[in-house]
Protein backbone atom coordinates (compact mmCIF):
# COMPACT_ATOMS: atom_id res chain seq x y z
CA UNK A 1 0.00 0.00 0.00
CA UNK A 2 1.20 3.15 -0.85
CA UNK A 3 1.77 6.07 1.45
CA UNK A 4 -0.41 8.22 -0.09
CA UNK A 5 -3.63 6.15 0.10
CA UNK A 6 -2.63 5.34 4.08
CA UNK A 7 -3.16 9.28 4.15
CA UNK A 8 -6.78 9.16 2.07
CA UNK A 9 -7.53 6.65 4.11
CA UNK A 10 -7.14 8.77 7.56
CA UNK A 11 -8.43 12.03 5.61
CA UNK A 12 -11.50 10.09 4.93
CA UNK A 13 -12.20 8.83 8.59
CA UNK A 14 -11.65 12.15 9.52
CA UNK A 15 -13.65 13.61 7.44
CA UNK A 16 -16.32 11.05 8.23
CA UNK A 17 -16.26 11.38 11.65
CA UNK A 18 -16.36 14.77 10.97
CA UNK A 19 -19.50 14.62 9.26
CA UNK A 20 -21.46 12.65 11.41
CA UNK A 21 -21.08 15.10 14.58
CA UNK A 22 -22.02 18.19 12.19
CA UNK A 23 -25.41 15.96 11.49
CA UNK A 24 -25.57 14.93 15.00
CA UNK A 25 -25.77 18.60 16.35
CA UNK A 26 -28.00 19.83 13.05
CA UNK A 27 -30.10 17.45 13.41
CA UNK A 28 -30.64 16.32 17.45
CA UNK A 29 -34.14 17.93 17.84
CA UNK A 30 -36.07 17.15 14.68
CA UNK A 31 -37.33 13.60 16.41
CA UNK A 32 -38.03 15.30 19.85
CA UNK A 33 -41.52 14.75 21.00
CA UNK A 34 -42.38 18.13 22.40
CA UNK A 35 -43.16 21.24 20.03
CA UNK A 36 -41.21 24.91 21.18
CA UNK A 37 -44.75 26.00 23.02
CA UNK A 38 -46.15 22.53 24.44
CA UNK A 39 -46.18 19.06 24.57
CA UNK A 40 -48.26 17.28 22.42
CA UNK A 41 -51.32 15.90 23.99
CA UNK A 42 -50.43 18.13 26.83
CA UNK A 43 -54.02 20.32 28.09
CA UNK A 44 -53.89 23.61 28.26
CA UNK A 45 -53.66 25.24 31.31
CA UNK A 46 -55.40 28.28 33.30
CA UNK A 47 -52.67 31.00 34.21
CA UNK A 48 -54.78 33.69 35.98
CA UNK A 49 -52.36 36.66 36.39
CA UNK A 50 -52.04 39.82 38.83
CA UNK A 51 -50.30 42.86 36.95
CA UNK A 52 -50.68 44.64 40.34
CA UNK A 53 -47.21 45.32 41.52
CA UNK A 54 -45.44 43.14 43.79
CA UNK A 55 -46.44 45.07 47.26
CA UNK A 56 -50.52 45.07 46.16
CA UNK A 57 -49.59 41.39 45.15
CA UNK A 58 -47.90 40.60 48.38
CA UNK A 59 -51.16 42.07 50.68
CA UNK A 60 -53.42 40.20 48.74
CA UNK A 61 -54.41 38.59 45.70
CA UNK A 62 -56.13 35.30 44.51
CA UNK A 63 -54.93 31.95 45.86
CA UNK A 64 -53.31 30.46 42.55
CA UNK A 65 -52.70 33.44 41.20
CA UNK A 66 -49.02 34.54 40.04
CA UNK A 67 -47.46 38.11 39.98
CA UNK A 68 -46.52 39.70 36.64
CA UNK A 69 -46.86 43.63 37.40
CA UNK A 70 -48.66 45.29 34.37
CA UNK A 71 -44.22 46.59 33.44
CA UNK A 72 -43.21 43.58 33.03
CA UNK A 73 -45.63 41.82 30.95
CA UNK A 74 -44.34 42.33 27.56
CA UNK A 75 -41.46 40.94 28.31
CA UNK A 76 -43.07 37.97 30.37
CA UNK A 77 -45.29 37.22 27.22
CA UNK A 78 -42.04 35.73 25.49
CA UNK A 79 -41.58 32.84 28.21
CA UNK A 80 -45.23 32.05 28.46
CA UNK A 81 -47.49 29.26 26.64
CA UNK A 82 -49.51 30.59 23.97
CA UNK A 83 -51.78 27.92 23.99
CA UNK A 84 -52.83 28.06 27.58
CA UNK A 85 -55.75 29.81 29.23
CA UNK A 86 -54.92 33.24 30.63
CA UNK A 87 -57.28 35.44 33.23
CA UNK A 88 -56.03 38.88 34.07
CA UNK A 89 -56.60 41.01 37.07
CA UNK A 90 -55.91 44.54 38.64
CA UNK A 91 -57.10 45.62 41.61
CA UNK A 92 -60.73 47.17 40.47
CA UNK A 93 -63.39 47.73 37.87
CA UNK A 94 -61.96 51.51 37.60
CA UNK A 95 -58.69 49.63 36.68
CA UNK A 96 -57.79 49.32 33.08
CA UNK A 97 -54.76 47.42 33.19
CA UNK A 98 -55.95 44.11 33.14
CA UNK A 99 -57.98 44.58 29.73
CA UNK A 100 -55.03 46.40 27.97
CA UNK A 101 -53.24 43.96 29.38
CA UNK A 102 -55.23 40.61 28.28
CA UNK A 103 -55.82 42.78 24.75
CA UNK A 104 -51.89 43.07 24.17
CA UNK A 105 -51.43 39.22 24.87
CA UNK A 106 -54.30 38.55 21.71
CA UNK A 107 -52.41 40.66 20.02
CA UNK A 108 -49.24 39.22 20.70
CA UNK A 109 -51.03 35.54 19.63
CA UNK A 110 -51.87 34.31 22.68
CA UNK A 111 -55.28 32.35 21.55
CA UNK A 112 -57.15 32.98 24.77
CA UNK A 113 -56.10 35.75 27.08
CA UNK A 114 -59.28 37.10 28.82
CA UNK A 115 -59.67 39.70 32.05
CA UNK A 116 -61.48 39.88 35.09
CA UNK A 117 -62.70 43.40 35.53
CA UNK A 118 -64.00 43.47 39.80
CA UNK A 119 -60.55 42.93 40.54
CA UNK A 120 -59.14 41.51 43.55
CA UNK A 121 -61.42 43.88 45.56
CA UNK A 122 -64.52 42.18 43.78
CA UNK A 123 -63.26 38.88 44.53
CA UNK A 124 -62.06 39.76 48.41
CA UNK A 125 -65.05 40.77 49.36
CA UNK A 126 -66.85 38.05 48.34
CA UNK A 127 -65.06 36.03 50.77
CA UNK A 128 -63.24 33.93 47.83
CA UNK A 129 -59.56 32.58 48.33
CA UNK A 130 -56.75 34.98 48.66
CA UNK A 131 -53.78 34.81 50.24
CA UNK A 132 -51.46 37.57 51.97
CA UNK A 133 -52.68 39.69 55.08
CA UNK A 134 -54.77 42.21 53.51
CA UNK A 135 -54.43 45.09 54.89
CA UNK A 136 -54.60 47.50 51.98
CA UNK A 137 -57.61 49.98 52.17
CA UNK A 138 -58.52 49.77 48.76
CA UNK A 139 -60.09 46.41 49.64
CA UNK A 140 -62.71 47.50 51.46
CA UNK A 141 -63.53 50.32 49.23
CA UNK A 142 -66.47 50.57 47.07
CA UNK A 143 -66.55 48.87 43.85
CA UNK A 144 -68.80 49.89 41.34
CA UNK A 145 -68.91 47.83 38.20
CA UNK A 146 -68.83 49.93 34.74
CA UNK A 147 -70.54 50.24 31.46
CA UNK A 148 -70.31 46.59 30.19
CA UNK A 149 -68.99 48.00 26.64
CA UNK A 150 -65.87 49.70 28.29
CA UNK A 151 -63.61 46.70 26.86
CA UNK A 152 -65.92 44.58 24.47
CA UNK A 153 -62.99 44.01 22.21
CA UNK A 154 -61.40 41.78 25.12
CA UNK A 155 -63.34 38.68 26.88
CA UNK A 156 -63.47 39.24 30.31
CA UNK A 157 -65.44 36.69 33.17
CA UNK A 158 -67.63 37.33 36.15
CA UNK A 159 -66.61 36.82 39.21
CA UNK A 160 -68.43 33.70 39.58
CA UNK A 161 -67.17 32.44 36.18
CA UNK A 162 -63.35 32.70 37.36
CA UNK A 163 -64.39 31.17 40.80
CA UNK A 164 -65.79 28.08 38.82
CA UNK A 165 -62.63 27.89 36.16
CA UNK A 166 -60.21 28.30 39.17
CA UNK A 167 -62.09 25.27 41.51
CA UNK A 168 -61.88 23.25 38.20
CA UNK A 169 -58.50 24.00 37.88
CA UNK A 170 -58.13 22.93 41.50
CA UNK A 171 -56.30 25.92 41.80
CA UNK A 172 -57.20 26.40 45.72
Amino acid sequence: MKKCDIINMKNSKIILSSLTILAAFLFSGCWSSKTSDQSVGQEPKLVVINVLDASNFDDCHMTGSINIPFEALEDAMKTLNKKDHYVLYCSNYACTAAPFAAGMMQEAGFEHAAFFPGGIVEWYQKGYPCTGPAQMGYLKEENEPLSEDDHAEVPMLSVDDLKAEMTAAKMF
